[in-house]
């Protein structure tokens, strides 16, 4: 007896209503089984895979990336499921090179879209190819690309911002990973004991002790009126926190870059499957701190690739995909 797809498609989306994701999960598999090419059935499966509460383990981000390739090989337009599957990639599996090759076929898909190229600039600043970034923020402005929308405007002025000012810097300060001799090492080395530093707190040391002293001092001032004073001082404090705030956020971002460091040396090596990083640091402060900012999903691959300890090539490079395929004529006003 044949099985109607539709009729069991139609008993899911009952399903999905009541929120029974165990007969939605037996209704998907029956789709799935019947017509292999169900689009809808493997968006919905993709959906399904991640826990309702919390972030996924390894097994159940693999599951859902799986779902979602066969959900856009069926079905191109399904833009939820490309933007989850580049999630996936990143955030879960750490897999930075593959998504972009990812978000390239999404490009290829749909060329005007800006959504891949900003993810596509995000994943190649991460990996610190900044010249190939900017080539890619270039790509943004070209004529016939569609509107962004404000969130992804924001996005991309942050975006810039941290490309041009890696631009700005020399080459040797841009951290490179597969490079055993940077610079970069050393600095891993020297705070690889300590913490990251807090912004909040880096703030409070710099600025609180000054803006007491401004109260203490405008206090012990007599003063004939009374607003004008009161106006004055509160101005004064409120400029030497806005100038606290500005001083405190570029202190901790220098006091920081040995963690970016420690970030991007990860990156490479979920990117790439192999490590870098040395094995006698890992089980201290700096690394730990920042290993328990990511994902479940990524520490459980990381610990993967670590156990399996294939060391990085001397050689080796990001494997930067022909981002260029689908790119349209720039033309600078």
């Amino acid at each position: 007896m044949a099985v109607d797809v539709e009729d069991l498609w139609l008993q899911a989306l009952d399903a999905q209503t009541e929120d029974d994701r165990d007969e939605m999960c037996r209704l998907t598999d029956d789709i799935i089984t019947a017509d292999p090419e169900h689009a809808e059935a493997w968006w919905m499966r993709a959906n399904l895979e991640l826990p309702q509460h919390g972030e996924p383990n390894l097994r159940e981000a693999s599951r859902c990336l799986r779902a979602c390739r066969k959900s856009v090989e069926y079905d191109p337009e399904n833009r939820p499921a490309w933007w989850r599957g580049g999630q996936i990639l990143v955030q879960e599996l750490g897999m930075l090179e593959e998504a972009l090759g990812w978000w390239q076929k999404r490009r290829e898909v749909s060329p005007t879209d800006p959504e891949p190229l900003i993810e596509q600039v995000a994943i190649l600043a991460d990996l610190g190819q900044y010249s190939h970034s900017a080539e890619r923020l270039n790509q943004l402005w070209a004529e016939g690309m569609d509107a962004m929308a404000h969130s992804q405007l924001m996005r991309t002025a942050r975006l810039h911002e941290t490309v041009k000012k890696a631009a700005e810097r020399e080459k040797t300060l841009i951290f490179r990973p597969w490079e055993k001799d940077h610079p970069g090492w050393k600095d891993i080395e020297i705070q690889r004991k300590r913490k990251p530093a807090n912004e909040q707190l880096t703030f409070l040391m710099l600025a609180g002790p000054i803006v007491m002293s401004e109260v203490l001092l405008w206090n012990s001032f007599e003063f004939q009126s009374t607003w004008i004073p009161m106006i004055s001082g509160f101005l004064l404090v409120v400029g030497t926190v806005l100038i606290g705030v500005k001083w405190s956020k570029s202190l901790t971002r220098r006091l920081n870059r040995p963690a970016y460091n420690v970030i991007r040396a990860t990156d490479v090596e979920m990117s790439s499957g192999k490590v870098c990083f040395p094995t006698d640091w890992r089980p201290l402060k700096l690394y730990q701190t920042l290993l328990n900012y990511r994902t479940t999903a990524f520490q459980e691959r990381l610990e993967k690739v670590v156990e399996a300890g294939e060391p990085l090539p001397k050689n080796w490079k990001p494997n930067i995909p022909d981002m260029t395929t689908v790119d349209l004529i720039f033309e600078e006003e």
